[in-house]
């Protein structure tokens, strides 16, 4: 390696750095000069664009760029652009517009935002689509990033002189819920300041990585290590036998080893062998790659029909089914045998990656108490805390577990597998590690969605009225459990939606199989089932020549009735509403989607109108009980600590929102102490949508009982009734007497009291100045009368415009109208961005995601949506209040992409005449139908 000086300048500065030339600019930056507002987001391949620079005011790949390219030029990274107090007008646009949340793309964004603006003061928006076109996000749909950059434009041309402008914070009259809605991290992200896992510098941090199989199935027969312990620069090889406590993830994923031993199968590609760390990756990964595994390989299959056959070979000793799930009751033969047209479908939804732009990560030391600690994603830290101690044979209080800033999840990130083998690593070597997955790794080894067969037999009578529905559900849950036990209860609790029905009978089986293991993935087991189910009732509806939102709306399920699971719901239901929210949009479209094919200007060009509905059960299983602390600081201010992971979907917001609401104070008095452990209480998981009302519910609590004793404090020393007495910012205010002439009660000696002093009174009695709050709706739902999952749901409908060119099969979405039931919108903005990145999800697995086992190995040749994919938008935020939610609130991030998928569906199929039932719908496969159907047509017609 040849090192020389190279000389540029970087963010109106002069340096020199002594480098190889031929390294990329993106290691340059990142971990010579500490500059971590550079993302790596993919393998060195250019395909994402979180990496992106200015050079000499152009936007570069700095993953692809040598820094000796760089010499004697100019180089702007994110934290050159401006800072908390004096932000860019783009950096404070994307604040202002919500087009922030998990912030891991937000820098390469802002920056090839900048080089347009600079070069285009008015930019079309078909010119920002263009400049940000590669450039990917996971989350936030591309909605609000495109109006930052259009709010950040028109500011500019007000005032070319303008460079900065000063961050703008909410007014303090602002309601904490509804009017004070910027993020509480955003500003940390659009300048560069957030630290991921991979941003944090330890002295003295040694890499791992993982030696994984390249057999789909196969017999470990051996494994030889010494060479690549004696490997220069590698401090540990680490193998099944090195476990000191379970080689597994407890009830996460049964039969799952943290690494497979010598002697038992490997069941996937990637399923994990042994771990090497190092003193840097390159000899990490040369001590992997000294490792001789010998493997005798076995059949292998990736689908699930094939795994249940009679002669399939057994990849697990009980069988190849995980679990099974039933919802049976009603006389289902006499409901169809009433109905006047059945229909029968088939429909089939494919493996779908997460692809969040931050790939998985964790880091592990020991911390001053000799705590094994990891820092690292996950839904649930203390989850996370008990799988890492059974594997190192520790108490749990010897393991300690902290979220940090994570670029978006999806549910991929509650995978144990990246916690545990940091923790075993940490603990056996003593040192600071860090593990990464390449973008490879993460295809490979990371959870996948499960791929469904689902069959629907749906009966109805002549005027619209559903009666009988029989579904069987086949899911894939891959090589491994991954929680794959689950998913059949999920997939049936959603096969039937939010309608009535005479009588049920669903069934679905959780199937091993070869393929990528499959976990969680928004929605949990529910979007698939809610494809097939949703794309069922349009077929119905054209069987019954009925409009799809009056037929909805006439079999919607009503509070009190017996829903499709044989129980009445626990929550309130605003379907109906929502269906009459979307209502005046699908009439408006409909007209114009029959005016445009009318229209013989339009050639082979269809304009379709899809409808899709849903229902989402956030309920929790087990206790409904949750915990969330609060405290009253020294200094006056508040401290919240509860678990509920900030993965991009805004918790920490939501969180000091609730809080402050509740406490009649400003945002800026709430400090959040959120998902550490050792700090924190265990407040569930936080998957499902369950955040805002369980965990919400309970800082709710808990900020009440403080005040409460804050104020029966205070009385004390004012000489005060406690129900007289208000929190005003930082001072307890007696409201007797108010005004003493002039001077506002507030500064009247004898009439306030600063919070401060009431902590110092706290302090002399002896009192905790912490307090425990509990959300708990058990008394009302005893568990043994109760369904196993706390029946609360959500309901949405989205309705979605396309046009399809019937010569090629090519779909272009035009307008999505998204209508959600929220119960109280505690961010408006958020939930809305929330609505926006679901529907740009829904639309990727629906028109182009896939993996294909074998073959998909990343951005390359799995295509998510970019902004070029981008429809117009409309979010509809419909608020029927929960009867127990925390000021109404309801669940949302999850169940958003339910309905965009079917939606899109439907309105291709009504486009070209004939029915998409394979996901996902690409040109091939729609072009691939229209000539199907029409050599039948012709077929029928010779025939006749």
């Amino acid at each position: 390696m040849r090192e020389i000086g190279v000389c540029f300048t970087l963010n109106d500065r002069p340096i020199t750095v002594r480098v190889d030339p031929a390294t990329n600019l993106l290691d340059v930056l990142r971990d010579e000069l500490g500059l971590t507002g550079t993302k790596r987001g993919c393998d060195y391949e250019g395909e994402c664009g979180a990496c992106t620079v200015l050079l000499d005011g152009q936007p570069i790949r700095s993953c692809l760029t040598p820094v000796g390219k760089v010499a004697g030029r100019c180089v702007l990274t994110i934290e050159g652009l401006g800072d908390s107090g004096d932000l860019h007008p783009l950096q404070e646009a994307f604040v202002e517009t919500g087009a922030v949340q998990c912030g891991y793309c937000t820098p390469g964004m802002i920056l090839a935002a900048k080089a347009l603006l600079d070069r285009e003061p008015a930019p079309t928006r078909d010119q920002i689509v263009e400049a940000l076109g590669g450039n990917l996000c996971r989350c936030t749909g591309y909605t609000r990033i495109l109006m930052a950059v259009e709010l950040a434009a028109a500011r500019l041309r007000e005032d070319r002189n303008l460079v900065f402008v000063k961050n703008q914070v909410s007014s303090a009259s602002s309601p904490p819920i509804g009017g004070d809605t910027r993020r509480a991290d955003a500003i940390d992200k659009v300048t560069g300041r957030a630290r991921y896992v991979e941003d944090i510098v330890i002295p003295g941090l040694l890499h791992a990585r993982v030696l994984r199989s390249p057999h789909h199935h196969a017999y470990l027969l051996s494994l030889e290590t010494e060479r690549a312990a004696q490997a220069p620069g590698v401090m540990r090889v680490i193998t099944a036998a090195d476990i000191p406590g379970e080689n597994g993830l407890g009830d996460y994923s049964r039969n799952e080893p943290v690494l497979t031993p010598v002697g038992d199968t490997v069941k996937m590609v990637g399923a994990p062998v042994a771990l090497v760390v190092a003193n840097s990756p390159q000899a990490a990964q040369a001590g992997v790659d000294a490792i001789v595994a010998r493997y005798e390989p076995l059949p292998h299959t990736f689908d699930a029909e094939e795994a249940l056959s009679d002669d399939a070979l057994p990849i697990y000793e009980g069988g190849n089914v995980l679990t099974t799930h039933r919802v049976a009751h009603g006389d289902l033969e006499a409901a169809f045998a009433e109905s006047d047209v059945v229909v029968e479908t088939r429909y089939y939804a494919a493996y779908l990656e997460h692809a969040a732009l931050e790939r998985e990560a964790a880091l592990g030391y020991l911390d001053d108490e000799g705590r094994v600690t990891v820092v690292a994603a996950t839904h649930e830290p203390h989850w996370q805390q008990g799988y890492i101690a059974s594997a190192l044979a520790l108490d749990p209080t010897r393991v300690r577990v902290i979220v940090p800033p994570t670029g978006g999840s999806f549910g991929g990130k509650q995978d144990p597998w990246p916690l545990v083998v940091t923790g075993l690593i940490t603990y056996l070597v003593r040192q600071p590690v860090r593990l990464a997955f390449s973008r490879r790794e993460s295809f490979d080894a990371s959870p996948k969605r499960h791929p469904y067969r689902v069959d629907y037999r749906i009966g109805a009578t002549r005027d619209g009225q559903l009666a009988g529905i029989h579904v069987r559900i086949d899911a894939n849950t891959g090589g491994y459990d991954a929680h794959g036990q689950y998913i059949a209860d999920y997939a049936v609790t959603a096969s039937g939606g939010p309608y009535q029905w005479r009588a049920v009978d669903a069934y679905a089986q959780s199937v091993y199989t070869n393929g990528p293991k499959s976990g969680q993935f928004r929605g949990f087991g529910t979007a698939q089932s809610t494809f097939a189910l949703e794309c069922t009732l349009d077929e119905l509806c054209e069987a019954l020549d009925r409009d799809p939102i009056e037929f909805r709306l006439q079999n919607v399920l009503r509070q009190s009735q017996i829903s499709f699971l044989g129980y009445p719901v626990a929550e309130s239901l605003g379907y109906a509403e929502v269906l009459e929210a979307i209502r005046p949009r699908y009439l408006a479209f409909r007209e114009e989607m029959r005016a445009f094919n009318a229209s013989a200007e339009n050639g082979t060009l269809r304009k379709g109108l899809g409808l899709a509905g849903m229902w989402y059960r956030f309920g929790k299983s087990g206790s409904l009980r949750v915990e969330a602390h609060a405290e009253l600081a020294e200094d006056g201010h508040f401290v919240v600590y509860c678990s509920a992971p900030d993965y991009g979907q805004g918790t920490n917001t939501v969180m000091s929102q609730l809080a402050a609401e509740t406490l009649g104070v400003s945002r800026a008095h709430i400090e959040l102490v959120n998902a550490d452990t050792a700090l924190t209480p265990d407040s569930g998981i936080q998957g499902a949508s369950r955040s805002t009302y369980f965990v919400g519910g309970a800082v709710c609590r808990a900020v009440q009982n403080l005040k409460q004793e804050i104020l029966a404090t205070a009385a004390e020393l004012l000489d005060c009734p406690p129900a007289d007495l208000t929190l005003d910012g930082t001072r307890v205010v007696c409201q007797r007497n108010q005004v003493f002439g002039d001077v506002p009660s507030h500064e009247q000696p004898g009439f306030s009291i600063s919070l401060s002093e009431v902590a110092r009174e706290f302090d002399r009695m002896g009192k905790s100045r912490k307090v425990i709050g509990l959300f708990d709706v058990s008394p009302a739902f005893p568990e043994e009368t109760r369904p196993e999952y706390f029946p609360i749901f959500v309901t949405g409908a989205h309705l979605a415009e396309v046009i399809v060119d019937l010569r090629t099969g090519e779909v272009r979405v035009t307008r999505v109208v998204a209508a959600h039931d929220v119960g109280r919108a505690v961010n408006p903005v958020d939930a809305m961005g929330q609505i926006e990145g679901a529907v740009l999800m829904g639309l990727g697995a629906a028109l182009m995601e896939e993996v294909i086992p074998g073959q998909t190995t990343g951005f390359g040749d799995y295509y998510i949506p970019t902004i070029k994919s981008l429809p117009d938008i409309e979010v509809m935020l419909v608020e029927v209040p929960s009867f127990h939610g925390p000021f109404g609130v309801k669940g949302l991030g999850e169940a958003a992409m339910l309905p965009s998928t079917p939606a899109l569906i439907n309105a291709i199929s009504r486009a070209v005449g004939v029915r998409i039932r394979d996901l996902p719908a690409t040109p091939e496969r729609v072009l691939g139908r229209i000539s199907e159907s029409a050599n039948q047509q012709m077929a029928s017609q010779r025939n006749g």
